[in-house]
């Protein structure tokens, strides 16, 4: 992409994003990666780079660690160990390991997580790991860079001499001091050390009184440091092996060196990959900062922002709230400004039309919008998100040409319209079908009419030549012209009428009023000034203005009923969807309740069949005596009447769940259920969309979205032999455990679901289901439904000598 003129990124603001970008980047290699940064000159490199930043944008939302830090700039150090037999800085060497050990976890990482990251892992492809220099490093180096005992067999012999000298000479040092202080030629000092030697410290009256050298004097002069005679051997002999001990660390730091040497090309280009990365998570880290995306890409030049906010904008009002501005005025005497929003932008230009004339009222931010687009577009030629709706969509330009600004120049002699001129005729030289090409104040700097006529002509020239161009402009006849050539928009900036004040809105396809008069007014200038004004503008101009007002009004009315009428489209939708989830729960409970009942219609029959048949094979057997047949009848009419009471015991609970009686409004006294629970209870009370619910003795407060209407209220008229509720009788009679041993899923199911509801009424802690080992599948069944209910604190396997994998104990 090439960008004209060199001062586009300050007039766009890609100057303060470059700017906080260089914030978010952690290293030398970063911040020259940046520095060098270059707009993307094809859609495949920008594809890929964008690729990137998005994945390293989810890996940092998601919290995922990725291992970038640290990592240091190697290759002053790779110069200077180039030189054969030359040796680098134990510092140095560290700094190498650390960002060995950065660059190998950073691959592993993303290798580990190529489904989730396909262009990271792609990016550290190119990475060598150096596993063996790295421990070559670290077996001669202490974490703080030093050089390890154990760094050679050599080294270790020469430090434990070292150390058994020191100490044979620290004794000798503290016998002379001692007997130096005993003779008051010394004072009570320790030993110390000068040039490298040992020595004590003694009164400079008394030097000539120890036998011994003189190697240093106090700044004050009253004390002189003495190295004593019977030291000097002791002292020459640790010099010399700290001469020996400072040969052989050399030496160990060449061998080492020696390594790095030989991989100093494979350090150069994983240095490469780690200052990418590390200008990868500066993008990432600045992109989630402004909520920033990746937008769709396209060749065919169109832009469509929705959303859009512009960085620039959006920076300053964060940092104006955090700072607390009160508008320039002083501390204490005005209250601080109220915060800020960027107001979002929806424009599309390259699809309909190519050319976009922006008008409307100073201030009203014709020239932001402007700038947005061509900042938009800068970013993500840089391969940076935008802040802006994942639908908007972007080509990639090869230029982005700019006249923005007063030019002028005492130096070269160049006036406002001069300078305007000659960006101009650069734009008409150079630009082409992918070029951007933004005008501000169109037709400014010289006679309006001829500043008109000029950029009309212009606008003609860059339209055919098949530019995306945006103009901003006062000219009426630009408006016109906008409204009457092909491949030609209007767009203004929203005006609120009622108080004379911009709201920074765009509006695609209506061409903007300048409100001088209206603003004047409001500014207090006379109202026959400003009717003297109008006739001096001329009746057709005056009447123009009148109607793009009135038609701005009208428009912005129907904005105004248009929001109305999707708010209500909203809420409907969203009623719409909360019938038809409450339709599908009931036709589920529906269902459930229709295989309950065919199911135990199918045991019922089952039952009665073998109760005939065991019937018939009695009568056979007593050879149809009277008597045996008589006890047979009497049995079977007995099983009847056990077969009736069950029906009727079982009907009111099928009427209660039934469809008819299911769904619609929840009012007080209703009987519902519990998300889905199959236990009536009574609502005593409604208030903030929460129900007051009558369990036994116990009352609960549960959200109206989770209870299902099963029936209406009771007959206030209790039954002679109620005598407290069957929810009451249920909570006094419920027992702590259950057996559903050799039960079927479902049935065993829908048994628990009555049992826990039971014992929730009776406010019993905690509760027993006996379910046996077998197959697990009845255990694993039964655990995924505890698992599904809000009153089930916790679910676990009974103790062994309860019962164990064959009994849950369940917490209430």
């Amino acid at each position: 992409m090439e960008t004209y003129p060199d001062s586009l990124d300050e007039k766009l603001g890609f100057d303060v994003v470059r700017d906080r970008l260089a914030a978010h980047v952690q290293s030398p290699l970063g911040e020259e990666r940046l520095a060098s940064m270059q707009p993307a000159r094809t859609m495949d490199w920008l594809r890929g780079e964008l690729g990137r930043v998005e994945e390293l944008q989810g890996a940092f939302q998601y919290g995922d660690s990725v291992p970038l830090s640290p990592m240091y700039d190697l290759r002053d150090a790779l110069r200077r160990a180039a030189p054969e037999d030359a040796y680098v800085d134990p510092e140095d060497l560290m700094a190498t390991r650390r960002t060995l050990v950065t660059l190998r976890r950073l691959k592993k990482h993303f290798e580990a997580r190529r489904e989730d990251y396909p262009r990271l892992a792609d990016a550290v492809a190119r990475a060598t790991p150096l596993p063996d220099l790295e421990e070559k490093i670290a077996s001669i180096l202490d974490e703080d860079a030093s050089i390890r005992d154990d760094a050679s067999p050599e080294l270790r012999r020469l430090r434990q001499q070292i150390r058994s000298k020191e100490e044979e000479l620290r004794t000798t040092l503290d016998k002379a001091l001692r007997h130096a202080v005993r003779e008051g030629h010394a004072t009570g000092e320790q030993a110390t050390l000068r040039g490298g030697r040992m020595v004590i410290p003694v009164r400079a009256s008394a030097k000539g009184k120890v036998e011994g050298f003189v190697h240093d004097r106090s700044a004050s002069g009253q004390t002189v440091y003495i190295e004593p005679a019977a030291c000097l051997e002791l002292n020459n002999e640790v010099r010399e092996l700290q001469s020996a001990e400072q040969a052989e660390i050399e030496r160990i730091l060449r061998r080492v060196t020696d390594h790095v040497r030989a991989e100093s090309d494979a350090i150069e280009e994983n240095l490469k990959v780690l200052a990418q990365f590390d200008l990868l998570r500066a993008k990432a880290r600045f992109a989630n900062r402004l909520g920033a995306v990746v937008p769709k890409l396209n060749d065919e030049g169109h832009v469509e922002i929705y959303e859009g906010r512009n960085p620039v904008l959006q920076l300053h009002f964060e940092g104006r709230d955090a700072g607390g501005a009160t508008d320039g005025r002083a501390s204490g005497e005005e209250e601080a400004l109220p915060p800020r929003e960027v107001v979002p932008l929806d424009l599309e230009l390259g699809a309909d039309f190519r050319t976009l004339v922006i008008t409307g009222p100073n201030a009203g931010g014709k020239t932001v919008t402007m700038k947005t687009v061509g900042l938009f577009s800068l970013m993500l030629a840089y391969g940076l998100p935008l802040p802006v709706a994942p639908h908007s969509s972007f080509p990639l330009f090869d230029q982005i040409v700019a006249d923005i600004g007063d030019e002028q120049s005492i130096e070269d002699d160049l006036s406002t319209f001069s300078s305007h001129v000659s960006n101009l005729r650069h734009m008409l030289s150079a630009v082409g079908e992918s070029a951007l090409v933004l005008i501000d104040e169109a037709g400014t700097g010289t006679d309006p009419d001829e500043g008109a006529a000029l950029a009309q002509a212009v606008l003609e020239q860059l339209t055919e030549a098949g530019a995306r161009t945006i103009a901003t402009t006062h000219h009426g006849t630009l408006k016109t012209y906008a409204h009457e050539a092909e491949a030609v928009e209007n767009g203004s900036m929203e005006f609120d009428q009622e108080t004379l004040r911009p709201t920074h809105r765009y509006q695609e396809g209506v061409p903007g009023s300048s409100y001088a008069f209206e603003i004047a007014r409001r500014m207090g200038l006379s109202g026959d000034l400003l009717d003297r004004a109008r006739t001096l503008a001329g009746t057709q101009k005056t009447a123009m203005e009148n109607l793009i007002t009135t038609f701005e009004r009208r428009t912005q009315e129907l904005e105004d009923e248009l929001y109305d009428a999707r708010k209500a489209r909203e809420k409907a939708e969203a009623e719409q969807q909360r019938y038809e989830e409450k339709t599908e729960k009931l036709e589920k409970e529906r269902d459930a309740f229709r295989q309950q009942a065919l199911e135990e219609a199918e045991r019922i029959v089952e039952e009665a069949n073998a109760r005939i048949e065991n019937t018939i094979r009695e009568i056979k057997e007593a050879q149809a005596e009277s008597d045996a047949t008589q006890e047979a009848r009497e049995q079977l009419e007995d099983y009847k009447a056990d077969l009736q009471a069950r029906r009727e015991e079982a009907a009111p609970e099928q009427d209660a769940a039934s469809p008819a009686a299911a769904g619609g409004p929840i009012n007080e006294g209703d009987q519902v259920v519990v998300d889905d629970g199959s236990t009536a209870v009574e609502v005593q009370e409604i208030e903030d969309g929460e129900a007051r619910l009558l369990m036994g003795s116990m009352h609960m407060r549960v959200s109206l979205d989770r209870l299902t209407r099963v029936g209406g209220p009771e007959s206030a008229e209790p039954d002679e032999e109620d005598t407290g509720g069957n929810a009451e009788m249920a909570a006094l009679e419920a027992s702590p455990s259950i057996d559903v041993r050799g039960e079927r899923v479902d049935e065993a199911r829908r048994q628990v679901q009555h049992f826990l509801d039971d014992a929730v009424a009776a406010n019993l802690d905690t509760v027993e289901i006996l379910h046996g080992k077998g197959t697990g599948a009845l255990r694993n069944a039964l655990h995924e439904m505890l698992s599904d209910r809000p009153d089930v604190a916790d679910h676990r396997k009974a103790p062994i000598e309860e019962g164990g994998a064959g009994v849950t104990k369940v917490d209430l």
